[in-house]
């Protein structure tokens, strides 16, 4: 069976505003200049001047840095450029402007600017040659910021210097039309602006007691998919030394597009936005805000995903990590128990389950009569809702089964470490419906461990019971001793045997209980989704 199932459920089931509704650290919607960080003034030298930060707490936080030049004007869906040279010293108290995009809901006012390429550095005092670790952040390709995420318990507790990064969003960073195709390529801004902040740290980071040699890249959810992508592109050679994919496999359909058929869906987007021959001069003098509000042809999970066939992804991943000619470095892959429970949540209208009828229809309609053994594999009576059961589905053929067979690919060639995320009673904000009355281990339910601190819209430590608080420290733990050596294990942990395939051992991470398994392609009945 191929994916085309699930990637046309999420479609009609209308996830594609599923994710925004409980998205990951919701932005706020004020556009209000964010306020200075509290503490000592620090100072940096980078390449391009002086940056003044601050200190307090043990850790040293410089913000709003940029890495490249603003990409407006004649930047526009151009590859990143270098940024300028200032003279004097550079406030860096202050996060900087997030790339342009809608609010959480998908249907409100924007926030952000297109002058977006910025980052933020959280060093402990007196770094020195400490891991790096560079975080991605998710939001379906077209939400969220670096500055969302609070990394300095990260960075205090495990001695790294952690970077996260803006990225350009939404059809700024990923539209593909013909009249912009390049020597590049087309579309894949977002991945180019990866790559250059990924270049910035490598020739700058030791300015903060960062080690340029040992740099770790990890993301989730379109972050971790990001990090996918990059492992398949030439251009990201050389540029990291270890991966972390969380909830992030890139192979499913609904989460990158050919070439070709990205091209037509951008001549379409531009004759939408008034240019008719989708020349780029007349795309490039469209309102920024006009491409955010402007609608998108055709029915999409992610509306302007990575495209793959231009210069920065040549092939397909999965194509790449078949062949076995990706990036090899030693990678941590994993997902949660319940991925999509957060996908299917926002459909139980009016108090109400997902009707079944629909739930069998949707299978009939996209599998004919293969349906009957997908409704087999996922009847409705083996669990308490109808969403539930839909839920269980796009856990399954979305997150778990492509992050395992990615997992299988890697590992023929290179250190690979699974997990998977079972607190099934995770903190969160959000809100229950009919369909999904117990979001379990939800998509992105894992991120307020691995930061320690609060994610906006989703949760917050103060939430934790004390085994929760434990799994936590666990948690960054393991991903601290990754990101210093390519291997997770240290003293007092558990261990983490590496996944060897076929049959890996997966570890399960839960309040009280840490444990490897070899059942979990089983669990997740992954045979149905490579058939």
């Amino acid at each position: 069976m191929t994916r085309t199932l699930i990637t046309t459920a999420l479609l009609v089931l209308g996830v594609a505003h599923a994710q925004d509704t409980a998205a990951p650290a919701a932005p706020p919607t004020s556009q209000s200049a964010p306020s200075a960080a509290p503490g000592t003034p620090v100072r940096a030298q980078v390449r391009t001047g002086t940056l003044v930060g601050r200190e307090a707490s043990g850790v040293r936080l410089w913000q709003g840095i940029p890495y490249a030049a603003p990409p407006v004007g004649d930047r526009r869906w151009r590859a990143p450029q270098p940024p300028a040279i200032w003279v004097g010293e550079r406030d860096a108290s202050r996060p900087g402007n997030v790339c342009l995009q809608r609010s959480a809901l998908g249907d409100g006012p924007t926030r952000g600017s297109e002058d977006c390429l910025y980052l933020n550095v959280h060093a402990p005092s007196g770094a020195s040659r400490a891991p790096v670790m560079v975080w991605i952040h998710g939001g379906s390709f077209r939400s969220g910021a670096g500055s969302d995420y609070d990394a300095r318990v990260l960075a205090r507790e495990q001695g790294a210097v952690v970077v996260t990064i803006n990225y350009r969003l939404g059809p700024l960073g990923f539209l593909a039309a013909p009249g912009l195709v390049d020597s590049r390529g087309a579309g894949n801004y977002g991945l180019l602006d990866q790559q250059a902040a990924l270049r910035w740290v490598r020739e700058n980071i030791a300015a903060f007691g960062g080690d340029p040699a040992n740099v770790t890249v990890f993301g989730e959810s379109a972050g971790g998919m990001s990090i996918c992508d990059q492992l398949a592109s030439p251009g990201a050679a050389g540029l990291f030394d270890k991966a972390m994919i969380q909830s992030g496999p890139c192979t499913p359909e609904i989460v990158l597009s050919p070439l070709a058929d990205a091209l037509k869906t951008g001549a379409a987007f531009a004759r939408t936005v008034g240019c008719p021959d989708a020349g780029a001069a007349c795309l490039r003098a469209v309102p920024a805000e006009r491409l955010l509000t402007a609608e998108t042809p055709g029915l999409t999970f992610v509306a302007f995903p990575p495209v793959y066939g231009d210069g920065v992804l040549p092939r397909s991943p999965q194509e790449v990590f078949a062949s076995g000619e990706f990036i090899r470095v030693p990678t941590l892959i994993g997902t949660n128990l319940d991925e999509g429970t957060l996908f299917v949540a926002p459909f139980g209208r009016g108090g109400q389950d997902l009707p079944v009828w629909q739930y069998w229809l949707l299978v009939g309609q996209l599998e004919g009569w293969d349906a009957l053994r997908v409704l087999f594999n996922y009847p409705t009576r083996d669990y308490p809702t109808v969403g539930l059961t839909a839920a269980a589905l796009v856990t399954d053929g979305v997150f778990a089964c492509p992050s395992s067979d990615i997992a299988r690919d890697l590992a023929r060639l290179t250190p690979v470490y699974a997990y998977e995320f079972r607190d099934r009673d995770a903190p969160s904000f959000l809100k229950p419906s009919a369909a999904i009355p117990d979001y379990g281990a939800y998509h992105a339910g894992e991120l307020v461990s691995v930061f320690g601190t609060p994610l906006t819209g989703l949760a917050s430590p103060a939430q934790f019971t004390p085994a929760q608080a434990d799994l936590a420290r666990t948690l960054r733990a393991y991903w601290g001793n990754f990101a210093r050596t390519g291997n997770p294990n240290g003293t007092g942990l558990p261990l983490w045997q590496p996944f060897v395939s076929p049959g890996g051992t997966v570890q399960t991470f839960q309040p009280g209980r840490i444990a490897g398994t070899t059942a979990f392609e089983q669990e997740h009945r992954c045979d149905l989704w490579r058939e």
